[in-house]
């Protein structure tokens, strides 16, 4: 997608068209709905320049800016962004593109300038935090939005309840990593004792101050990578310019971008291998 946005190629259409809804509209009820193709070509726009909503790219290929706005949110309602999510991480796991041996997990502040639903004052200032989780080479797994002021530990939790997978065979599939991989700031005892009883080993460093005793365990065979969820930040920001900074004022739209940057991510890893 280098250069000038102008629309999705045949093939990740191809991918995305699967998982939408079948709405018509019967003509004796009004005009049928736009194409999804145009609104995805438009919401896709938006979230990669960051452009305001009067300034989507317009064209044969793109649909209205309210008729796109109002799909956005729709889909972020009724699940069909999560439901699209979970279809392709179901895909890459039978494929075997996700490595579940060291996930790794970090937050991101997001300045809220619109203020609006979730945005709180915190320690950088207005916003939300994204809390991240990533699979071993750095793709997330789900991402979800607070409040700036939220405790980053206790997203934990929530954030791997959030990962959903959908294969399409009988049985559970896997959703949770074998380690998971945080800074000192998620440094708890009942964090470490919650992530053993659900099977995952924490690889978190340990906090230092006065008169603490010193840690006697052994420490990790291999260096903790957690660069690896920073560099997603990076990605992010790089590449998804309208979830540097939050203008959405309701959350089922801000919601709806973060949903869309995780599906395109596994898109685009799916389209290299299948492609």
């Amino acid at each position: 997608m280098a250069g000038q946005f102008t629309g999705i190629s045949d093939s990740v259409w191809a991918i995305i068209e699967t998982y939408l809804p079948t709405t018509t509209v019967p003509p004796t009820r009004g005009r049928p709905h736009a194409s999804f193709r145009k609104v995805i070509n438009t919401i896709l726009g938006v979230l990669l320049t960051g452009a305001r909503w009067v300034d989507v790219p317009r064209g044969e290929n793109f649909a209205s800016r309210s008729t796109a706005h109002r799909w956005l949110g729709l889909w972020e309602s009724d699940g069909t962004w999560a439901n699209l999510q979970a279809h392709l991480l179901g895909e890459a796991q039978e494929l075997g593109l996700i490595d579940w041996e060291r996930a790794s997990i970090d937050s991101s502040f997001a300045a809220g300038k619109g203020g609006g639903e979730g945005v709180q004052y915190g320690f950088k200032g207005k916003g939300v935090n994204l809390h991240t989780v990533v699979e071993g080479k750095g793709l997330p797994l789900a991402i979800i939005s607070t409040g700036a002021a939220d405790s980053e530990r206790a997203q934990v939790a929530p954030l791997l309840d959030s990962i959903q997978i959908l294969t399409g065979k009988p049985g559970r599939p896997k959703q949770l990593p074998a380690a998971l991989q945080a800074d000192k700031g998620y440094d708890s005892r009942e964090l470490r004792t919650h992530l053993r009883t659900r099977g995952v080993k924490p690889l978190i460093p340990r906090r230092s101050w006065p008169h603490r005793k010193p840690f006697r365990g052994r420490p990790p065979a291999q260096p903790i990578d957690r660069w690896k969820v920073e560099r997603t930040f990076a990605w992010c920001q790089r590449k998804y310019r309208r979830l540097v900074v939050r203008w959405e004022r309701r959350e089922k739209y801000w919601n709806g971008f973060i949903s869309l940057a995780i599906c395109m991510f596994w898109i685009d890893r799916l389209n290299g291998i299948l492609g």
